[in-house]
């Protein structure tokens, strides 16, 4: 169990530096983004009754798109501040691709928050 923590936080931390290339403007963007989220809330359609969310990070259907893990950690951090984090993981939902971080607050409470990484998945 060990060695496979080692393994993996080297994987993450490979994936961290390697992504952190260019990140001012992705940090400017995630910014924006977070405050977009906490002002919009939900609304509702106006030709139905259907309501569209506002991507939270809640579920892969409300995934926040991100363009680097760098900018994942920086939002959750800001989503989230005080927690701890537990793991992240790798989802496949079809042809798209999502991570998942699991964190821990304050509360001792899990978190989750879910992030779309298809606009850099895999072209690296």
């Amino acid at each position: 169990m060990k060695l496979f923590k080692q393994i993996l936080f080297s994987v993450f931390l490979s994936l961290f530096l390697v992504n952190c290339s260019g990140t001012k403007s992705v940090t400017a963007k995630a910014d924006n983004q977070i405050n977009n989220e906490k002002t919009a809330g939900t609304t509702e359609n106006e030709n139905s009754s259907e309501k569209k969310t506002t991507p939270d990070g809640s579920s892969i259907k409300n995934a926040i798109k991100v363009n680097s893990v760098a900018e994942e950690y920086k939002i959750a951090k800001k989503l989230c501040p005080n927690c701890t984090m537990n793991g992240q993981a790798l989802l496949n939902e079809g042809n798209k691709h999502y991570d998942l971080l699991k964190l821990t607050n304050e509360k001792g409470e899990e978190v989750k928050y879910y992030f779309d990484i298809n606009s850099f998945f895999g072209k690296w």
